[in-house]
């Protein structure tokens, strides 16, 4: 099957391609094509938190490893993932904010015809090699868009997810909003990786003073207003969010507890260091075994550090 045609993210009409140029011929918006990449992005929906973020974002992945897709094949990825890796072969799935390391991988190699968007677009170009290097470009598209102002119309995939980037959007009822849209009745509206509330009303406040620390010493040009300004998700805030959209929560999953322990300290010693740590992968995957077990324990399960959730359009 082919992937759902590009839409105007302005006026949501179909599209014309000229050479390099894309025009939307209902409302005149132009859009450019860059290295096979196009850049579906309305700037007049560019406000100062999302021109941030994609800053943040473009900085970050110019700096970011060559990256692999070993590490989202964990658990709890596997987890999210898995009610779209069940989808028929062929069927269109799009992924929102995927960044430089792009989950819809694995679903491609599953024989499923990914969409991968990003606000960023040099996230979208480090993704296009690791992309070129696994060969799913047959079954993988990229492009450069808003996640609240998606480029497609109506009832256009069978899946739509976000892992670890629902929290950078400004306008977060908006963009789930959006990606039921584009998502066919019966489809799966996947939320994966996102943080849970407690870690910022203890932890993160503790570590306030290193945070600054590394920045002093890092010295970016940008940083995430997002980052900065969350707070988590508690479990009544996420069925109230899914529940003012309309969609229908099939799992609400409490994921990483010991991984996340180890995860986070291996990038805060790779920023204190100023060199680049890798997580070690038998150690990693142990962990990842051993938090299966303590989700299933009433008090432990309690003091889980992200959210998983999937959800479904009404028919």
């Amino acid at each position: 099957m082919p992937h759902p045609p590009f839409h105007c993210p302005n006026c949501r009409r179909a599209l014309s391609l000229n050479g390099q140029t894309i025009t939307c011929s209902s409302c005149g918006e132009r859009y450019t094509v860059d290295n096979d990449i196009p850049q579906l992005i309305a700037r007049r929906f560019l406000d100062p938190f999302k021109k941030t973020e994609q800053h943040f974002h473009d900085e970050l992945s110019i700096s970011a490893s060559t990256g692999s897709i070993a590490g989202r094949s964990s658990a709890f990825h596997r987890h999210f993932k898995r009610p779209m890796l069940n989808l028929p072969p062929g069927s269109s799935v799009l992924e929102v904010a995927c960044g430089t390391r792009v989950d819809g991988i694995e679903i491609a190699l599953a024989g499923k015809d990914v969409t991968s968007l990003d606000i960023s677009s040099a996230a979208i170009k480090h993704a296009q090699s690791l992309v070129k290097r696994t060969g799913v470009g047959a079954h993988l598209r990229l492009a450069v868009a808003d996640g609240e102002h998606l480029p497609f119309a109506d009832a256009s995939f069978a899946a739509t997810f976000t892992a670890a980037s629902f929290h950078h959007f400004p306008h977060q009822r908006a963009a789930l909003e959006e990606m039921k849209r584009v998502t066919k009745p019966n489809g799966y509206v996947i939320w994966g990786v996102e943080p849970q509330a407690w870690p910022y009303q203890t932890l993160y406040k503790l570590l306030a003073p290193v945070k600054a620390y590394i920045r002093r010493r890092r010295q970016r040009q940008h940083n995430s207003i997002a980052d900065d300004t969350t707070t988590g998700y508690t479990e009544a805030q996420l069925r109230q969010l899914f529940r003012q959209v309309g969609l229908d929560i099939l799992e609400l999953q409490p994921v990483k507890f010991l991984s996340e322990v180890y995860d986070s300290g291996v990038r805060m010693a790779s920023r204190l260091a100023g060199r680049e740590f890798r997580p070690w992968t038998p150690l990693d995957r142990t962990l990842a075994r051993i938090d299966a077990i303590l989700e299933r324990l009433p008090l432990v399960r309690k003091l889980f550090w992200h959210w998983n959730v999937i959800s479904r359009v009404p028919g």
